[in-house]
């Protein structure tokens, strides 16, 4: 009688260093979910993703906005004239911003049909992709519209921010340093960059980058909130209260790095990062 041997075939190997990012995304998530739980309705819904297609990940920068307004008219231009391309762009970015996401990817598919060379609307789909989880598809798009308009920051920051959803933190960076040198000094810019850092596991730079932000005038919400988190995780809990402070009732911000604290302090969380630096084990032969 013979001896069968069955080969056991694993899931295709995942880097060590994909599988830090994907954890090490999943702490700030949580983390600045805590931090940011009443301090983004100072500025509006995230421009994202931020890295994510849903609200629990984390947020790069946006620049504050009326969105409500600024849906309600041009939606209103839209409803006329449909085939309008200005009017498609900004009522989806509205509707992004509002929450609306499948309704603001409706409208950008048929425009994008009628103006597949527009940049506005090539760079709001693609921005619209990466916060619904597909920046893949969100990439090839932004690349296109960013040929179209080379002198547009926004388009080569909404690129980044689709990189590092993606957990290709280094093609994220040259396209934030790609946007910084049209916009030096940029704050959108500059918070995207620093939250890269941050994903990507170096929290110094990350510190640098954001503080760097935050000495902007029009630096907003995110960026200070992103350096109070990345001060967290790094363990200076006394700035990144004042900071969360700046934005949040005193008690809500206590309350919040009080939890950001506990999530640190957690068994489970340390083990799984112990286990990165695991060796990765060999496909096995059974009988």
């Amino acid at each position: 009688m013979l001896n069968h041997l069955s080969i056991y075939r694993q899931p295709p190997q995942v880097s060590s260093k994909r599988r830090w990012s994907d954890l090490n995304r999943t702490v700030i998530a949580t983390a600045l979910g805590a931090l940011m739980l009443s301090g983004c309705a100072a500025d509006g819904p995230p421009e994202r993703p931020g890295l994510g297609a849903s609200s629990d990940l984390p947020i790069h920068s946006s620049e504050p906005r009326d969105f409500v307004a600024s849906a309600a008219y041009w939606g209103g231009i839209y409803e006329q004239d449909p085939e309008n391309a200005e009017a498609a762009a900004k009522y989806a970015r509205g509707l992004r911003h509002l929450g609306s996401l499948q309704q603001a990817l409706m409208v950008l598919q048929r425009a994008v049909q009628h103006h597949p060379n527009d940049a506005a609307l090539l760079s709001e789909y693609g921005k619209a992709l990466t916060t619904s989880g597909k920046p893949d598809q969100a990439s090839a798009l932004l690349a296109k519209a960013a040929s179209l308009d080379p002198s547009d920051w926004t388009i080569l920051s909404a690129a980044g921010v689709a990189f590092d959803e993606m957990g290709e933190h280094a093609k994220a960076k040259e396209k934030y340093a790609a946007a910084l040198h049209l916009a030096p000094n940029h704050p959108t810019v500059l918070t995207n960059l620093g939250l890269s850092y941050a994903l990507s596991g170096d929290l110094v730079t990350a510190e640098t980058v954001l503080r760097r932000a935050i000495s902007n005038p029009a630096a907003g919400v995110h960026a200070r909130q992103n350096l109070a988190l990345v001060l967290g995780l790094k363990g200076d809990f006394e700035e990144a209260e004042r900071l969360a402070r700046a934005d949040l009732p005193p008690s809500l911000a206590t309350s919040n790095i009080s939890y950001l604290r506990s999530l640190l302090a957690q068994p489970a969380l340390w083990q799984q990062m112990e286990a990165l630096d695991a060796p990765i084990a060999e496909p096995t032969m059974m009988p």
